[in-house]
């Protein structure tokens, strides 16, 4: 079976989960204590720019900028700003042209190797600027879909050009989701279903979802 096609089924039974959009919707509720929406709708988010807003609102999905990584980025801005012009933002992953999807990459890699980063928190900030394209892949979604190694965004992509999956997964959507794309719906599903957090325990049991078995 292709790698595609493992990440495929990996998904599905993430959605199959009894309750599963329960615990979407409680991460998007705007009085529970997730990110949800706001990390998406948080202060100025220029296309084209990073700004202070983007690292706070990066902040909230359990990260902590150190200091020099912030000097860097800041002062690096001027060509992340470059760099960031060069990818559509209006261009779903999995429609990604090869070339986008090579120079979101190189963008992603001269990020992680800045001070303090490393490849987790650059994929969060560069989901926060191009939610379409990039998906946030922490340890979490990479233990569950296990794609293969330095291929997440290709095996990804693949999977989602299944267009019952993109229905399965927007089918999630909860009222105060409204501004996640859906590569977003399905990192938080993935999370509030696997993530061995305590946050994430607690949702559970609040949904009255079953703790995962692996």
């Amino acid at each position: 079976m292709q790698s595609e096609e493992l990440v495929r089924l990996r998904i599905e039974e993430v959605l199959a989960t009894p309750g599963i959009g329960r615990l979407v919707e409680r991460y998007f509720d705007p009085e529970g204590p997730f990110a949800g929406a706001t990390f998406d709708l948080l202060g100025q988010n220029p296309p084209h720019a990073l700004t202070l807003d983007d690292l706070l609102a990066t902040s909230l999905l359990d990260i902590s900028w150190r200091p020099l990584a912030v000097r860097r980025l800041l002062a690096a801005d001027s060509d992340i700003s470059a760099r960031l012009a060069a990818i559509p933002g209006d261009v779903d992953l999995w429609n990604a042209p090869r070339d986008v999807l090579e120079t979101a990459t190189f963008l992603h890699s001269s990020l992680s190797k800045l001070p303090g980063i490393g490849p987790v928190i650059a994929s969060k900030l560069l989901a926060r600027k191009r939610p379409r394209l990039v998906p946030i892949h922490d340890r979490v979604v990479l233990r569950v879909l296990a794609p293969p190694k330095n291929k997440f965004w290709d095996t990804l992509a693949a999977a989602l050009r299944a267009h019952a999956l993109r229905e399965g997964i927007e089918a999630l959507r909860p009222a105060h989701g409204g501004s996640a794309s859906l590569l977003r719906l399905l990192d938080v599903a993935i999370w509030t279903r696997h993530s061995r957090s305590r946050a994430a325990q607690a949702a559970r049991a609040k949904a009255g979802v079953s703790e995962p078995t692996s």
